[in-house]
C-alpha cells in the first residue's frame, strides 16, 4: 500500500512541475541490464511432482510389495508373522509417503480356490465389514492399526498377525488360515487420481504346493502383466505398450476417472475384493460366469443361498447385451440349437487347467445355470415336488422334429437319465415352446456337503465314477468342433496357381488359372472324395488388387462352386492332387459390387488373392478349410498379399482353429479367414433390399418383417415368388429395412465393433422390427440377410477400447527388405520386420463408421471434393495423417494420454 501511494505521489508532482513541451526526440540507446533481483521463494513443490512433465502427462505411480521368506524357505507355518514391505513411487524414481497418496489400501487373500478364498481380515488386524475388508495404509483415526509402521523414507512395513492353520471348507470366513497359496495385494491412487497402481505379492501357507489362477498365470508364479499370463488379457487388454486393461471398473462412473488399477491383473486384482469374505459379497467366479454368460442368463443376479448368495447381485442385469466373441454360436452335438446356448460353454476359452470339469460346485456351475436352485424352489417354502429350475431350460425340438410326448425327449440332456434330469414335452398349444423339450426339475442335494454330489452326475467324462448321466466335458462340448463334424488340423498343402503367360508369371487378361491342392485329414492322410461325396462343397473367389479387392472370379453374390461344371472343371488325379480351372479367362472388368447396380469397372493391376474354401456338412452341421494364393495381374512387382488386419488378432476373441484361422465360422460356418471377407464384403457392397425373397409362407404373419399390428408399418409380405410357376409364396421384402446400408467389410467390421455407442446416423432410416422377440428398433444397427433374416448388430461392444487400434492391427513382425516387401497394411521398419501402417490412414470410409453423428458427416463432406469426372478427393490427411496436429495416432492415444483420452462409459 506504501509503494502504490509513492507511486500516485510522484506522477502528480511531474504534473503539476510541467510545462508545455516540444517534439519528442528520438529514442536513445538501450541502457545496460540492471543487476538481477533477489530470487523469490522456492515454494513447496507437489506432492510425487515431476521436472518437465509434457503438457496433459501426470507423474504416474508405482507401487511394489514384498513378502519376507518363511523360516523354511518354502512357506509360512502356525505362527509365524510375514512381514510386508511396501513402496510407492512416481515415474520420476521419487519415493513417496502414504500421506501424499489420495488412496493406499492393503488387501491379504487366500487360499486360491474359489469356493474357499476370503480376505484374511485376521492377519489385517482389522474388523470386516463388507465393502470395507481391507487394510488403509494411510492410517485410521485412532492411529491403527498396529501392524503398520511408516519408515522415514516413506516405506511401509506391515507385520501380519501370527497365523493360525484351520481345515475350513465350503462357507468358511475365518478366522484361521487354510493351506495354500495367499495374496498381498496394494491398492494405490497418486496424489493425481488418474495415476494408480495395484501392486501383487504370492506367498505359501502351510503347503508348498502352488495354487494357479484358472485364467493364469500358467505357471502359478509371480502375478505379473504379461500377455501369456492370463487368457483374460487376450480380449481384454489394450496390447499397446503402456495399455490397459478394459474390464468392469476401468469405465468412468463411481469414479469420474475409473478405477482402471482394479482391473489390471485379473484374476488376481480382482480376488482381492470379490471373494466368500471380502470388500464385495460376490466372488469373481460368479462374477467372471455370469457376466460372460451376459444375454444368455436366465435369471440374472438372483439370490442363491443355496450356495451363499443371499442378497441380489442388482448389477448382473446390465450385462444382458453381452455376447461371448467365441464363434460359432450355439450347440452340444446332438442337441438342437436353443436361444439358451451359446459359446460361453468353451470353457477352455479362459481356462488354462482342468478344474473346471474336475472341481465342480453348485456356486461355480449356478453361476452360468442360474435359474437352478439347489435346495429347492426359489421361494424356499413350495413342496419339494414344485419345479426348481426357473424359468425352465429350453432344450428345443428333438432332431426328429416337434416332440408330443416325454419319451422323445430322453436325449437331454446329453446322456440324460429321465428319471432324474425329469425332461419333459411341452404339449400346451399356447405355450411359446409347445413342442420342445424342456427341464423343470433338478435333484436336491441331501448330503452335508452338497457339492459331493455333482460329480456323481457332471464329472468328466473320464471319470471312474458309475452312473455318469451329463459329464460337464461333454455337454459343453462345442459341435463344430467335435468329430466327426471339425476340420480342425485339416490343411492344404502344395497349393499352386499356374496359367499366367507374363513376366514371372503374371497373369495377364484372357489368361486361365490353374489351381492345384491337397487337402489332408488331421491324420495327415490325403482327403481323396472331394468330387465324389456330397457333403463336400468347394468356393472358389479371386480378388484384387490387395488394397481394394473386388472379385473377378465369383457369383452373382459370392464364389464359384467348385463342383459345378457350368462354372469350372474340378478333377483328381486318382493319388493325392486336385485341379481346378475355371470356365472362363480372366476378365478385363472385375466384378461389380455385390447387388450394388453399378456399372463394372476395369481390374487395376496388382497382387490379387485366390481364395479357395471346403465345406463338408455332418449330420446337418458344417464346418470348413481354406487356403489362399497369392499372384499377380498385369504387373512384374513382387507379390503382395493382404495384411491389415492378423489372423491372431481375430483369434484373440473368437478363437483359433487349429490351421491358425480364426473361428469366425459365419455364413453357415463356412468363414475362417480374418482376411478374405473383403473378397465379397467389398467397397459399396449392398445387404439385401427391396424385392428379395425370403423363406416359403403362405401369409403374412409368417414373414418377419410383417408387423401384424401396423400392417403399414411392415417391410416384408407373403408374395407370390415371380420365378415359380407353381403360384408358390415367399416371404418377400416390400421396402429395404436398410436402406443405403452397404456390407463393405473395412465399414462392417468398425460399425459392429462400436455398435452399442455409435450416433447412429448412417442407419437413421433403418426401419428394424420393432414388434420382432427380440425387438430390433428402428434406426440401429442392422443388416439384411439370409432368408430375409434381419440381423442386429445394436448391443455389440469391443471388449476393448475401440480406440486400442492395434488390438486388430497388428503388427506381422515378418522378416523383410526392399526385395521382399510387407504385406499390404504393414511396412518395413528400419529393424527389418513388418510393422502394421493401416490404421494410421484416415479415410471417411473407415472413419465414419465410428464417428457416425450428423455434425461428423458434415466434417468429412465439406473436407471431400468432387470433381467433375473422376473419383472424389478426400483431404483428411491435411489433419489426420501421422506427424499431423490431428493425427490418427495422436487422438486415439490411450496409453501415454490416458489423461485427456478415459475410458469410455460402455453404455450410452
Amino acid at each position: 500500500m506504501l509503494r502504490k501511494s509513492l507511486v500516485v505521489l510522484a506522477i502528480a508532482l511531474a504534473a503539476a512541475c510541467s510545462g508545455s513541451s516540444g517534439p519528442e526526440g528520438p529514442q536513445g540507446p538501450q541502457g545496460p541490464t540492471g543487476p538481477a533481483g533477489p530470487a523469490g521463494d522456492a515454494g513447496t513443490p507437489g506432492a510425487g511432482a515431476c521436472p518437465g512433465l509434457p503438457v496433459g502427462q501426470t507423474p504416474g505411480l508405482t507401487a511394489s510389495v514384498t513378502v519376507s521368506k518363511p523360516a523354511n524357505g518354502t512357506f509360512f507355518a502356525a505362527g509365524e508373522q510375514p512381514v510386508l514391505t511396501i513402496a510407492f513411487a512416481n515415474n520420476c524414481g521419487t519415493q513417496l509417503t502414504p500421506a501424499q497418496l489420495t488412496q493406499a489400501e492393503l488387501y491379504v487373500y487366500g487360499p486360491r480356490s474359489p469356493n474357499l478364498t476370503i480376505t484374511n481380515v485376521d492377519l489385517l488386524n482389522v474388523p470386516y465389514a463388507p465393502f470395507g475388508a481391507y487394510s488403509n495404509l494411510k492410517g485410521y483415526p485412532d492411529g491403527g492399526p498396529p501392524n503398520l509402521t511408516v519408515e522415514a523414507d516413506g516405506t511401509i512395513t506391515y507385520k501380519l498377525n501370527p497365523i493360525t492353520i484351520v481345515d475350513g471348507g465350503f462357507g468358511f470366513q475365518g478366522p484361521g488360515e487354510i493351506p495354500g497359496t495367499y495374496s498381498a495385494g496394494v491398492w494405490s491412487l497418486g496424489p493425481n487420481t488418474l495415476d494408480q497402481n495395484f501392486a501383487l505379492a504370492d506367498f505359501q501357507i502351510g503347503t508348498a504346493t502352488v495354487e494357479t489362477y484358472v485364467s493364469g498365470p500358467a505357471d502359478g508364479g509371480t502375478v505379473s502383466a504379461a500377455l501369456d499370463n492370463s487368457t483374460c488379457f487376450a480380449c481384454h487388454k489394450n496390447d499397446a505398450i503402456g495399455g490397459k486393461t478394459y474390464m468392469a471398473h476401468i469405465a468412468p462412473g463411481f469414479s469420474p476417472v475409473g478405477n482402471y488399477a482394479l482391473d489390471s491383473l485379473p484374476i488376481g486384482s480382482c480376488k482381492s475384493c470379490h471373494n466368500n469374505h471380502g470388500y464385495s459379497p460376490y466372488t469373481i467366479m460368479h462374477k467372471a460366469h455370469a457376466a460372460h454368460r451376459g444375454e444368455h442368463q436366465l435369471a440374472p443376479g438372483v439370490p442363491h443361498p443355496d450356495y451363499g448368495y443371499v442378497q441380489p447381485d442388482t448389477s448382473l442385469p446390465t450385462y444382458l447385451n453381452v455376447g461371448f466373441p467365441l464363434m460359432p454360436i450355439g450347440g452340444t452335438p446332438g442337441v438342437a440349437l436353443t436361444a439358451d446356448v451359446a459359446m460361453e460353454k468353451n470353457c477352455t476359452a479362459c481356462h488354462v487347467n482342468n478344474v473346471w470339469a474336475t472341481n465342480i460346485s453348485r456356486a461355480a456351475c449356478g453361476s452360468c445355470h442360474d435359474n437352478v436352485f439347489f435346495a429347492g424352489p426359489p421361494d424356499g417354502g413350495a413342496p419339494a415336488t414344485s419345479p426348481n429350475i426357473v424359468p425352465q431350460t429350453v432344450f428345443g425340438q428333438p432332431s426328429t422334429g416337434p416332440c408330443t410326448n416325454d419319451s422323445a425327449c430322453n436325449g437331454f440332456p446329453v446322456g440324460g437319465n429321465p428319471n432324474l434330469s425329469a425332461t419333459s414335452c411341452d404339449v400346451s398349444a399356447t405355450s411359446p415352446t409347445f413342442g420342445q423339450c424342456v427341464l423343470r426339475f433338478h435333484p436336491i442335494p441331501t448330503s452335508p456337503n452338497p457339492d459331493t454330489e455333482c460329480a456323481t452326475c457332471h464329472a468328466a467324462s473320464t471319470s471312474t465314477a458309475p452312473g455318469l448321466i451329463a459329464p460337464v466335458d461333454k455337454v459343453h462340448g462345442i459341435s463344430q468342433w467335435t468329430a466327426p463334424i471339425t476340420l480342425d488340423g485339416y490343411t492344404f498343402k502344395n497349393v499352386s496357381v499356374t496359367g499366367g503367360s507374363g513376366t514371372g508369371g503374371s497373369f495377364n487378361v484372357s489368361d486361365t488359372p490353374v489351381l492345384s491342392f491337397q487337402l489332408l485329414d488331421a491324420s495327415d492322410a490325403g482327403v481323396i472324395d472331394l468330387k465324389t461325396n456330397s457333403a463336400w462343397a468347394g468356393t472358389f473367389i479371386v480378388a484384387g488388387p490387395t488394397s481394394n479387392p473386388q472379385r473377378v472370379y465369383g457369383s452373382a453374390t459370392g464364389g464359384l462352386s467348385m463342383k459345378t461344371a457350368s462354372t469350372g472343371t474340378l478333377t483328381f488325379d486318382g493319388t493325392s492332387t486336385y485341379t481346378y480351372t475355371p470356365s472362363t479367362p480372366w476378365p478385363a472388368n472385375a466384378l461389380a459390387p455385390i447387388l450394388s447396380g453399378l456399372t463394372p469397372q476395369p481390374a487395376p493391376p496388382g497382387s490379387y488373392t485366390v481364395w479357395f474354401y471346403w465345406a463338408r456338412t455332418t449330420n446337418g452341421v458344417r464346418d470348413a478349410v481354406d487356403a489362399q494364393k497369392v499372384v499377380n495381374f498385369q504387373t512384374t512387382n513382387p507379390v503382395q498379399a493382404r495384411q491389415v488386419v492378423t489372423q491372431a488378432a481375430c483369434a484373440a476373441c473368437h478363437g483359433q482353429a487349429a490351421d491358425g484361422f480364426p473361428h469366425l465360422a459365419l455364413h453357415g460356418d463356412q468363414r475362417k479367414n480374418g482376411e478374405t471377407c473383403n473378397t465379397c464384403h467389398s467397397q459399396y457392397a449392398q445387404d439385401l433390399g427391396a424385392g428379395s425373397i425370403g423363406p416359403t409362407c403362405t401369409s403374412n404373419t409368417q414373414c418377419g418383417g410383417y408387423n401384424a399390428a401396423n400392417p403399414s408399418a411392415s417391410w416384408e409380405a407373403c408374395l407370390p415368388n415371380p420365378s415359380l410357376t407353381d403360384g408358390g409364396t415367399n416371404c418377400t421384402t416390400t421396402a429395404d429395412p436398410t436402406p443405403g446400408v452397404e456390407i463393405d467389410y473395412q465399414k462392417m467390421v468398425h460399425n459392429i465393433h462400436f455398435a452399442r455407442l455409435r450416433a447412429g446416423y448412417a442407419e437413421r432410416n433403418n426401419l428394424g422390427e420393432p414388434w420382432g422377440t427380440p425387438p430390433i428398433a428402428p434406426a440401429t444397427l442392422n443388416y439384411l440377410g439370409f432368408n430375409n433374416g434381419l440381423s442386429s448388430f445394436q448391443e455389440v461392444l469391443s471388449p476393448v477400447d475401440v480406440r486400442s487400434c492395434t488390438n486388430c492391427h497388428q503388427d506381422s513382425k515378418v522378416a523383410c527388405s526392399a526385395s521382399t516387401p510387407c504385406a499390404y497394411g504393414q511396412t518395413c521398419s528400419a529393424s527389418g520386420s513388418c510393422v502394421n501402417v493401416a490404421w494410421q490412414s484416415p479415410t471417411t470410409r473407415a472413419c465414419m463408421t465410428c464417428h457416425d453423428s450428423a455434425d461428423d458427416a458434415a466434417h468429412a463432406a465439406i473436407n471431400t471434393y468432387t470433381p467433375a469426372s473422376g473419383p472424389p478427393i478426400e483431404t483428411c490427411t491435411v489433419c489426420h495423417a501421422s506427424g499431423s496436429a490431428f493425427a490418427v495416432d495422436t487422438v486415439h492415444n490411450i496409453t501415454s494420454l490416458y489423461s485427456i483420452h478415459l475410458a469410455y462409459p460402455r453404455e450410452p
